[in-house]
Order: structure tokens, then C-alpha cells, then sequence
């Protein structure tokens, strides 16, 4: 997969993730078949992985504006709400 993910578009991309429940018509349209691996997975971590080949790390460690940021701790995860910050003040 990684040397296929240099071949792929970067605008106008359109995945569908899926095995026996996608159409065959949706393989007979496609430009590009890939398979993320030979053992069973999730959807979901299928496109994950995809994406992690595809846009590299950065936006791993891109910072959005939400309201709400998930910090990550040894123990699970905390909570931080912006808005609650700010009522505080």
C-alpha cells in the first residue's frame, strides 16, 4: 500500500471502504483497487491506515478550534472545555 498511496490524487479522491456489502459496480468504476492487508479488519482502522499513508503525520499533530480538546493521560483521557474556561473568568 505505501507505494500505491504515492499514486493517488490529493483533491477530487473518493474512498469507499467495504468488501462483500459494496456494489460491483463500485469495483468495475474504480481507477484504483487497494487492499490495506491480507488478515480481516475493521473498516474503520482500514481507513486510518489509509489516510495515515496517504496525508503523512502532519495532520496527526494539527490543533484545532473546537470548543472541546481531548488531552491524552497515562490513565485515559481529560476533558478540556473551552467554554467552561471561559464562564470561570
Amino acid at each position: 500500500m505505501d507505494d500505491e498511496a504515492a499514486r493517488f490524487p490529493r483533491d477530487n479522491l473518493l474512498i469507499v471502504v467495504g468488501a462483500e456489502k459494496v456494489p460491483r459496480a463500485v469495483y468495475e468504476l474504480v481507477d484504483i483497487n487497494i487492499s490495506v492487508g491480507t488478515q480481516p479488519h475493521s473498516e474503520v482502522a482500514a481507513l486510518a491506515i489509509f489516510l495515515d499513508r496517504i496525508l503523512g503525520p502532519e495532520p496527526r499533530r494539527r490543533q484545532f478550534g473546537g470548543r472541546i480538546r481531548i488531552q491524552p493521560n497515562p490513565r485515559g483521557k481529560t476533558v478540556i472545555d473551552s467554554q467552561a474556561e471561559i464562564d470561570k473568568l
